[in-house]
């Protein structure tokens, strides 16, 4: 056998340098080559998903623009017709917006995912594709908009949907799908849309927790069983057409109870039998110990008492008893001490003023500025305590902080009465009330009177028949008495702004208070707006149940001042104000979701975040509101105003500055409309 020459070429360090740097660039190329959605490859497979769309027709693919000589995106301008691009100007594709395009082919979500692995939004609908939903479609990670309504696509939804984690929207409504809803559906908690009408389904409904949809529908389909608990606003439109299979909520035969309902029930019936029993031991042995103790108490008694003295009299005399070897002539064992303290209850009853008693705030100077019922006035001034407790009252609900209730005094004129539950001093919770009855602001419901004992604190305004914003936001269409439209809810934000900035800079607490009864008009700079000694006075409990309605539809702040939220001792005295600016941020994402907010609204916020971060912005708004005088660009701006009141990362504006940002976005608003007019 020959021997094979190993050739071994030395090149000088200079040029080993530079063939290393050569090297690494080839790599770099190559690298770019393979990544990035603008890619040729890239390219290539997207042409080839459209292709399969058109059932194959290449020439009606080119005829809808794609083009894979050209990139899609030109940093975040869109080239492809039907193509949305990343706003970071990355050319990654983000949507692809196919509509009623008369494609007949197949969905090749293998290509797809892998060619476009940024997407969000896939809408095919209104077109005539065939085959399945394919279960590679869970390979596009990030989705959160499917919609392929009124197409020809048949077969089972894949299970697959449900590592769609992100999946906020499904509508494959108007199609031939049948087999079973997928039931880890229920599972997605982003999942706010499912409209799934229109098909063959069959099987039950999965659990889904229709309180936090916005829209669900699977009408005509041949599903049978229950209806999902907790049904909210979907009437039986979203249920109808599915041959009478279901029942239950909300028009449908009750459900036949089961044999494991029977079961449970059983269960049920045992576990409260065994729960009332041990009540009942639990109580008689408390009553066994109370009768104990008493009875012990009394044998203690010392036998030197005798009837009609009293152990903690002065002037009793000694007990005769060998038993209590300390006592002296002429005084009891227990005669000082005891003596002392009904000599300083004596002396702190002659100091106490008389018995607490309704306060009606007086008022003195123009009333104009403040939208006052003047029977309702009248009859706070006449009014006592007693008469609010024999006068007939109406629950008007229950919050954290006390009940309100309507209440018809004698003489038919309406009263709000407001229980509280307030953990301040009395003296505390009577100066707060004053202080905050002689700011006035056309803005704010003023307090007309207020009783405040130990075991009591109520508070009475002129009661407003019209309502609250949080039952005009999510109350029934039929109950709703104005359109909640744009400009509506803008014009609401700057009236509450522009109160709350008032009654911060009345009630900050840096003057000496003594003779100030300030009203809007009394003054128009904010060194004359601080006229109360003291601690700074917030609202404590700004909420959309608490904004309410003049006869006029006018905003009108409630229950100013009524509570104040415990803090921690550390805080400083602005942090009551700094609260309030938090919710008022609470309250303006409430006007723009139209979403409902539980306790502090830490989950609207946390959702709202999510969703701007996700770059789909227009998610977030009340298609209620939307409409032809709707401005995007006021509603984005009035987002941000909000997004800064809840930021706890940075210090929060002013209710003033708050007042201010929102002013400009509506003067702003109202010139827009005036130059379209």
């Amino acid at each position: 056998m020959g021997r094979k020459k190993v050739v071994i070429v030395v090149f000088p360090a200079g040029a080993r340098v530079l063939a290393i740097v050569a090297l690494l660039v080839c790599c770099c190329k190559a690298a770019a080559v393979q990544g990035g959605d603008g890619t040729t490859s890239v390219r290539e497979s997207l042409v080839g998903f459209l292709t399969e769309l058109a059932g194959g027709d290449e020439e009606r693919a080119r005829g809808l623009g794609w083009d894979a000589s050209v990139e899609p995106c030109n940093g975040n301008r869109t080239v492809w017709p039907g193509i949305g691009c990343n706003g970071a100007g990355d050319g990654r594709i983000t949507s692809i917006v196919l509509e009623r395009k008369g494609l007949d082919g197949t969905i090749n979500a293998t290509t797809l995912c892998a060619a476009a692995r940024a997407l969000r939004v896939l809408s095919l609908q209104g077109n005539a594709l065939r085959g399945d939903l394919p279960a590679a479609i869970s390979g596009c990670s990030r989705l959160t908009h499917i919609y392929v309504g009124a197409n020809r696509l048949s077969g089972s939804l894949p299970p697959s949907l449900v590592h769609l984690t992100n999946l906020q929207v499904l509508n494959v409504s108007r199609n031939n799908f049948s087999g079973e809803i997928p039931a880890g559906l229920s599972k997605l908690v982003g999942l706010v849309r499912f409209c799934g009408n229109d098909n063959r389904f069959n099987g039950t409904i999965p659990e889904f927790e229709l309180s936090r949809f916005d829209d669900f529908s699977v009408a005509n389909n041949n599903l049978t069983g229950p209806i999902p608990e907790y049904s909210g606003d979907f009437g039986g439109d979203s249920f109808s057409g599915n041959s009478d299979g279901l029942c239950g909520r909300p028009n449908f035969p009750p459900c036949p109870p089961s044999s494991n309902d029977n079961d449970e029930k059983k269960r049920r019936r045992v576990r409260t039998i065994v729960m009332c029993l041990g009540y009942i031991l639990l109580g008689a042995g408390v009553a066994a110990f109370v009768l104990y103790m008493l009875c012990s108490k009394r044998r203690r008694r010392p036998s030197g008492v005798g009837v009609g003295k009293s152990a903690f009299d002065s002037s009793s005399k000694a007990a005769t008893t060998t038993d209590t070897p300390s006592a002296t002539p002429g005084k009891s064992a227990y005669s000082l001490a005891m003596s002392e303290e009904r000599t300083n209850a004596a002396a702190a009853v002659a100091r106490a003023p008389p018995p607490a008693s309704l306060v009606v705030l007086q008022r003195s100077g123009t009333t104009s500025t403040i939208t006052l019922n003047t029977s309702a006035v009248e009859a706070a001034r006449k009014l006592r305590f007693e008469d609010l407790l024999k006068s007939p009252a109406e629950l008007l609900g229950r919050g954290r902080f006390g009940s309100a209730y309507k209440v018809v005094v004698p003489g038919g004129a309406a009263l709000a009465v407001k229980r509280v539950k307030d953990a301040a001093a009395e003296e505390e919770f009577r100066r707060r009330m004053e202080r905050v009855g002689k700011v006035r602001h056309p803005a704010v419901l003023p307090p007309l009177a207020f009783y405040c004992a130990m075991q009591e604190k109520l508070v009475v305004y002129e009661f407003l028949s019209q309502g609250s914003l949080a039952k005009l936001l999510h109350g029934s269409i039929e109950s709703s008495q104005v359109a909640l439209d744009w400009p509506a809810r803008l014009h609401i934000a700057a009236k509450v702004a522009d109160a709350m900035a008032f009654m911060h800079d009345a009630l900050r607490g840096d003057g000496d208070g003594e003779d100030a009864n300030l009203s809007f008009s009394s003054y128009s700079d904010e060194a004359e707006a601080s006229a109360f000694g003291g601690d700074a006075i917030a609202h404590g409990n700004l909420k959309a149940s608490n904004i309410l309605f003049t006869a006029t539809m006018e905003p009108c702040i409630s229950e100013y001042g009524v509570t104040a939220p415990p803090l921690p001792p550390s805080s400083a005295p602005s942090a009551t104000l700094r609260a309030d600016v938090r919710s008022y941020g609470v309250l303006l994402l409430e006007l723009l979701t139209g979403k409902a907010t539980a306790a502090d609204g830490a989950e609207l916020a946390r959702w709202v975040t999510a969703v701007i971060r996700e770059e789909w912005t227009a998610e977030v708004f009340d298609r209620a509101m939307l409409s032809a005088v709707a401005s995007e660009q006021g509603m984005v701006r009035l987002l941000q105003v909000a997004m800064r009141c809840i930021d706890a990362t940075s210090p929060p504006p002013t209710m003033r500055e708050v007042a201010g940002m929102v002013n400009a976005i509506r003067e702003e608003d109202d010139m827009s409309l005036s130059s379209e007019a």
